[in-house]
């Protein structure tokens, strides 16, 4: 299980590449078994998961950005509703269907301070600000707001928890 784990999340080898090289090594290990004994035991490392959320939210500079990811089940889950939706919808119902929020999105967090970096990836429907937000919630409270490094998207910013902006253009870096 450990290795199947390092591999997957500690070096980034997918599932379905892990699955290929121990078919050639005569092991069946489907990408759907690897999912499942790691998620058996998923639970006992949420400690140091919620630990590593509580030391990046204590960081002195902060990072983030989004990039957009396909979640099956929750493609699967709209999917469903959508169904459903075009199933009850008539030409009097004033439901906005397209009003709910359909992204996906994995968010990156870099967290500098004390000569360390830590790295969080949050994958859902909540955009970088939201995930950095409940990020930012762990932090302690005698602390000074961290400096937040992001592009300029008004959705990489944490609502109403302070941080000190330094937005960064992408198309200016390479020119100073």
């Amino acid at each position: 299980m450990i290795m199947i784990a390092m591999l997957k999340y500690s070096m980034g080898v997918p599932f379905n590449r892990e699955e290929k090289f121990q078919e050639g090594m005569g092991i069946p290990l489907p990408a759907s078994t690897q999912w499942d004994i790691v998620e058996a035991k998923a639970e006992k490392i949420v400690p140091a998961f919620e630990e590593l959320i509580r030391q990046a939210a204590n960081g002195e500079v902060v990072f983030n950005d989004d990039t957009t990811v396909k979640i099956l089940e929750l493609m699967a889950e709209r999917a469903a509703e959508d169904a459903v939706t075009e199933n009850t919808v008539t030409e009097d119902s004033t439901s906005d269907a397209t009003s709910e929020r359909r992204g996906m999105y994995t968010t990156g967090i870099v967290s500098t301070g004390d000569g360390h970096k830590i790295a969080l990836f949050l994958s859902g429907r909540q955009h970088a600000g939201e995930n950095l937000k409940d990020v930012l919630g762990w932090r302690a409270k005698d602390l000074p707001p961290p400096i937040q490094m992001c592009d300029a998207l008004s959705r990489n910013l944490p609502g109403k928890l302070q941080t000190i902006l330094s937005s960064r253009f992408a198309h200016f870096e390479g020119i100073f």
